[in-house]
């Protein structure tokens, strides 16, 4: 089990978490989509991005919301997907899925605008399984999993497994053993602990 005391050492990131996800939650609140756009220095790179929130109403799903995210040089983008009903008692599941999307596309957004965070990544996502075990997203799943287990403050074994829960139906549909994925999930968070540092 991979003990949860430990964050990411790219601390700087975090404070663009906090702002992006208060101002979504801020925005999901007021029932208004969200535009804004951000400026993010590592070393002597800087890099220009916009926040793109869209609110999607669905008050016949089953479920209380769901969100697609994207990152790229110039975009990090939230489409939530929600059903009235459900809130506000749904709302410290929102947040932490807020958090965990935002750590998850600022890894892409960061990949694709800084040296040093540059990704190689010759695996083509030909199926389920290659694409989340590729090089540029088993970092973005496992620190954006990270941000979400600090949140609720469970372990990271527990926030892999809560969100199994949330996507089985893709494993079941593209045959993927979830095992597998998380074995190389786990393992790339043992090898990088020296990208950590302790939480406080």
């Amino acid at each position: 089990m991979i003990k949860l005391k430990y964050i990411l050492l790219e601390g700087k990131f975090d404070a663009y978490v906090l702002d992006m996800s208060r101002r979504v939650i801020d925005a999901f609140k007021s029932k208004k989509n969200l535009k804004r756009k951000y400026e993010l220095t590592r070393g002597e790179e800087t890099a220009e991005f916009n926040l793109i929130v869209k609110l999607l109403i669905r008050p016949n799903q089953d479920y209380s919301h769901s969100i697609t995210g994207g990152g790229d040089m110039t975009n990090l983008t939230l489409d939530i997907e929600y059903n009235p009903n459900h809130f506000p008692s749904a709302m410290n599941n929102l947040v932490a899925e807020v958090k965990e999307v935002i750590t998850h596309e600022l890894e892409h957004v960061g990949q694709q605008n800084f040296e040093d965070m540059f990704i190689v990544d010759n695996k083509k996502f030909n199926d389920y399984y290659n694409y989340l075990t590729s090089n540029k997203e088993v970092p973005a799943y496992v620190k954006g999993l990270i941000k979400r287990a600090l949140t609720k403050r469970i372990s990271l074994n527990s926030a892999m497994e809560e969100w199994y829960r949330e996507n089985i139906l893709n494993f079941e549909y593209h045959k993927v053993q979830w095992q597998r994925v998380r074995f190389i999930w786990k393992n790339w968070a043992i090898e990088n602990k020296n990208k950590i540092k302790k939480y406080k």
